[in-house]
């Protein structure tokens, strides 16, 4: 859910970014004994604004917005969608893929909003997960669950119509967001890790506030005898004032989170930053993008060594609402693979393998659907280990 622009208050929030000094040997090598790790991010697209419920004028209005969207995510067909998606994965075969807007949509009629709210809904419209998955099967790719997380859960009214009196019939219509990490057949994965952040966005709708909940997940893949710490997130979107706070804070609590993490670290997803974002002036805020270079991460996109996508400007974002743009319309990069070594790797001696993924007019759906809002990335990556008294030095 990429959303535009959100109505909040300024927040001035003054936080430091405590940076990691790394230190490269000169001696290195590239141990051909060892492959590559091949990793992906697809933000699926839950197939709607949902700012069109967020900035409705009012609490009656919100039914209205909410069945407006929930018209708009079936006319984006992610059933449909999710075969191009699943084309792309079989042309290049990750070992991991990290997804976000990993949506659940279950719907209840009649509604029970009104009374409370007291049975959440419960029957399943769209499983975004299952519908993946099962395009997956379809074309004799195994990938299993390794690790999820369950972020927002939000259950608001739509009104489908007028019964015979002229009065109002409304259903509950629930979205729950996940994001999730999937292992290619054959790939072992150990520690599972996952957890929602513990600052996040509250959304006025309905004349209440909903917390909108984000999270990572986590887990340790061993590829070719050397284990990696892959990691997937979905950061809160870009806005103004107590957005771009809780944005920052997040991307701090990840860095946090992985600073004694002795494996290579591999940080998929959408971090709905770009390179360009300044630091706040006023509130010395600094954006995830900066955060993470900070602390030792590199942008993989930035790192390619020639090759057809040197050139490119590695725009994953964004398409039209409806998906229907004739030509691509993205024109800045929030979706990365970022990584980092451990001690005994050379990050900046990485071999690096990069493609954006269904960004091009071939890649639409049979009628016409871009897979996504954002583009795919895709990477392989090969770490330089350094030489140890003659003899290769690795962890594991």
């Amino acid at each position: 859910m990429d959303i535009k622009k959100i109505p909040s208050q300024i927040l001035l929030v003054l936080f430091f970014i405590c940076s990691t000094t790394v230190s490269y040997a000169d001696n290195y090598h590239t141990d051909n004994r060892r492959g590559k790790i091949k990793v992906m991010t697809q933000n699926l697209y839950v197939g709607a604004d949902l700012m069109h419920v967020v900035t409705a004028g009012s609490p009656e209005q919100v039914p209205v917005a909410v069945a407006q969207t929930l018209a708009m995510i079936k006319q984006t067909n992610f059933i449909e969608r999710a075969e191009s998606i699943a084309d792309q994965i079989k042309e290049e075969k990750p070992d991991l893929i990290g997804l976000q807007e990993v949506s659940l949509i279950r719907l209840q009629s009649p509604s029970d909003y009104f009374i409370g709210n007291p049975q959440n809904a419960q029957d399943v419209l769209y499983d975004y997960l299952d519908i993946l998955l099962a395009a997956l099967e379809r074309r004799d790719l195994h990938y299993t669950i390794v690790s999820t997380v369950n972020n927002a859960d939000v259950e608001v009214p739509a009104v489908t119509g007028l019964d015979a009196n002229g009065t109002p019939q409304f259903i509950d219509v629930r979205l729950s967001d996940r994001d999730v990490i999937l292992a290619r057949k054959g790939i072992k994965t150990s520690n599972p890790a996952s957890a929602n952040y513990q600052v996040n966005l509250l959304l006025p709708i309905a004349g209440g506030t909903i917390p909108f909940t984000r999270g990572y997940t986590a887990v340790d893949a061993k590829v070719q005898g050397i284990t990696y710490r892959v990691v997937n997130t979905h950061l809160e979107v870009k806005g103004e004032g107590i957005v771009t706070a809780v944005q920052a804070m997040q991307a701090q609590e990840l860095i946090g989170l992985l600073e004694n993490e002795t494996h290579p670290v591999v940080l998929l997803g959408d971090f709905n930053s770009s390179p360009a974002d300044p630091i706040d002036p006023v509130s010395g805020i600094v954006p995830p993008y900066k955060q993470l270079g900070w602390a030792g991460y590199l942008d993989a996109w930035l790192q390619i060594d020639g090759g057809d996508e040197a050139d490119k400007p590695g725009y994953t974002c964004c398409q039209a609402e409806d998906l229907r743009n004739a030509l691509s319309q993205m024109n800045e990069r929030i979706d990365y693979i970022f990584y980092r070594s451990d001690t005994t790797a050379l990050a900046h001696k990485t071999d690096i393998t990069m493609d954006i993924l269904g960004e091009e007019v071939k890649d639409k759906s049979p009628s016409g659907l871009w897979p996504s809002d954002h583009a795919g990335l895709y990477a392989e990556l090969k770490f330089a280990v350094q030489k140890h008294k003659g003899k290769v030095h690795n962890k594991d």
